[in-house]
């Protein structure tokens, strides 16, 4: 590979572990100290947690509440893990301490484990004892199926996390994969439910997370969730974070939601950082790095990938879109550039003079400059933009070429935006004359940018980082058997033959997840339908869309195929739910040796 900017040097990531997350893991085998605070007061009001499972271990994670009020010292917890629920059969054990430096989140390695086994787990301080957690190591050879549910975009504030505890009715899973936004940063009032306060899920702190204490805070508000917490206690959890743990649109150097006056960016990125590495039971390694991998048994390889923060440059947005130019005489027997001008009328001005005396503040009221997308869409397309930061790109190789080496079937990457090619048809090709007429002036001029083009991208996504994805791409065709892509961050379903432009060669398929609060693209918009089918329409290798509906995916890999299943529940603002199973696509190995792969419809009638 070439041409691939080295951003981790350049910004000089910090080599060491957030700041008091080391006092709290600890490793089997440290002495018990079981009843060296007894009088110690605690309660377990966030439950506890597995995560990061391996053959022979997995992260266990709890939080301790002191009762006392002015309590700012060491709490001491012993830890077990058992074969059985009456810890009959402890194999592991082990001691760690927390307090106010990791904000009481503890979490312990615990190794010694068999490959493949169920176990159970719980924590002690004195003889307070700890909800008891179920867990499951990974196996070392031999399975026949992986089984995983895929979750994304659990925003507190929009309504009750239903999918959590449908996904606990409804079935056994090897692991939960969480692609990112596990919290939100905004404010009250600020991308909420409009029924927020009537089901008790105002913001905590009410104000954007900003500070270390603020991340700290909204992370256990949500932990409060009692969905939340039973898919922890019952299923290892493997996470990768998003934009909105640390703030919306983020990148390494800053973020569209990140101002001068709430401070330094760094500053900001470092307190969200330590908070995820407290409140989530992720095997830590250095701060900022998140990637890493996981070998379920000898069918499928799982990469997770941070497609936000270690290596993402400042992408583009529309906004940064030049405006539309042309060459006029310049007064003087020569030629200048200027901005095209539009009329009232929407002709164009051609008076040479008018238009060299034009700027954005003296426009007559309703003339206009327009923007050059087209120009813009090239752009996406040339220039070069780190999405993954050199060092993780060769790290991505030398796992793809370690699992294909290996001959296991499927690799799977695990990230958070859509990577597939996809054109976005404007809200407004689905509407009558009649209704765009209807609607606002804002919504006419969001519009109206795409009138000319019919589509737009999602610069935030992959396909605002083109030279990137192409190289990730060809490493999926080198050194993959069978590639699958899961994805998060639109809370709408999709899934792709996975290309890298329109009509292009297939490299796997992509299967994304709606959100489990967080509203969809066409929530509360009109002919969602056809709005969906339109996508269809405009992108021949996407076999599903939904841009409604909050929900859950599965995905379940065999030595053949793997299956995809998309699941919505009919509520999320009442307790009261059912949830109803929307599609199931089929990937067959092999399918994509040709450069096409057809994703077959498993969904019953």
């Amino acid at each position: 590979m070439t041409n691939i900017k080295n951003t981790i040097s350049r910004r000089g990531v910090l080599k060491s572990i957030p700041a008091g997350a080391a006092a709290t893991l600890a490793v089997a085998g440290t002495s018990s100290i079981a009843n060296a605070q007894e009088a110690i007061k605690i309660s377990y009001n966030h439950g506890v947690a597995s995560g990061d499972p391996l053959q022979d271990r997995v992260i266990i994670w709890t939080r301790v509440t002191p009762d006392m009020n002015n309590h700012n010292g060491i709490v001491h917890i012993n830890w077990e893990v058992a074969t059985d629920k009456g810890f009959s059969n402890v194999v592991s054990k082990g001691h760690i301490h927390t307090g106010q430096g990791s904000d009481y989140t503890a979490k312990a390695d615990a190794t010694g484990l068999e490959p493949g086994q169920d176990y159970f787990y719980r924590f002690k301080v004195g003889d307070q004892i700890s909800p008891i957690g179920e867990t499951r190591t990974l196996s070392e050879r031999g399975m026949k199926q992986v089984r995983l549910a895929v979750v994304s975009c659990s925003n507190y504030p929009f309504g009750y996390f239903n999918a959590y505890k449908a996904l606990c009715d409804n079935g056994q899973f090897d692991a939960v994969l969480h692609l990112g936004d596990y919290i939100y940063d905004y404010q009250i009032g600020e991308y909420q439910s409009e029924n927020a306060a009537k089901m008790g899920r105002l913001v905590d702190p009410p104000h954007e997370i900003v500070t270390l204490s603020d991340y700290r805070t909204r992370y256990a508000q949500y932990r409060t969730d009692e969905d939340l917490q039973e898919i922890h206690r019952r299923y290892p959890f493997i996470c990768a974070w998003d934009d909105h743990e640390f703030a919306n649109n983020a990148y390494f150097t800053g973020a569209e939601n990140h101002n001068a006056g709430e401070g330094d960016w760094h500053t900001r990125r470092a307190s969200a950082n330590q908070a995820y590495f407290e409140w989530l039971p992720i095997r830590e390694q250095q701060m900022f790095v998140s990637y890493r991998s996981f070998e379920f048994g000898n069918l499928a390889t799982l990469v997770m990938l941070d497609t936000r923060i270690i290596g993402r440059e400042r992408g583009l947005t529309y906004e940064d879109a030049d405006w539309l130019r042309t060459a006029v005489d310049n007064g003087m027997g020569g030629k200048t550039t200027v901005p095209v001008a539009y009329d009232a009328k929407g002709d164009e001005v051609t008076d040479a003079k008018t238009l060299r005396d034009l700027t954005e503040d003296t426009l007559p009221k309703g003339w206009e400059y327009r923007k050059d997308y087209a120009a813009f869409h090239t752009r996406l397309k040339t220039e070069e933009r780190s999405m993954l930061g050199a060092p993780q790109e060769k790290w991505l190789q030398a796992m793809l070429e370690k699992s294909k080496k290996a001959n296991v079937p499927w690799q799977i990457l695990g990230q958070q935006v859509i990577m597939s090619y996809q054109e976005r048809p404007p809200v407004s090709s689905v509407y009558t004359d009649k209704e765009i007429a209807a609607a606002s002036d804002a919504d006419k001029a969001s519009w109206k940018k795409f009138d000319d083009l019919g589509f737009q991208y999602n610069p935030d996504a992959w396909d605002g980082y083109k030279p990137a994805r192409k190289r990730v791409l060809d490493m999926l065709e080198e050194h993959t058997h069978n590639s699958v892509v899961l994805a998060g961050d639109t809370h709408c379903g999709w899934a792709h033959s996975l290309c890298h432009e329109k009509g292009g060669k297939h490299y796997g398929a992509e299967f994304a997840v709606q959100g489990i609060t967080s509203p969809g693209y066409g929530d509360g918009a009109m002919h969602v339908d056809e709005l969906a089918q339109k996508y269809r329409d405009m992108n021949d290798h996407m076999a599903y869309s939904s841009l409604s509906g909050r929900g859950y995916m599965t995905v379940t890999f065999t030595e053949k195929h793997s299956t995809a299943d998309w699941y919505v529940v009919s509520d999320i603002e009442s307790k009261n739910f059912t949830v109803s199973h929307k599609k199931s696509l089929r990937f067959n190995a092999g399918d994509g040796d040709d450069g096409k792969i057809t994703l077959e419809d498993m969904t019953s009638s």
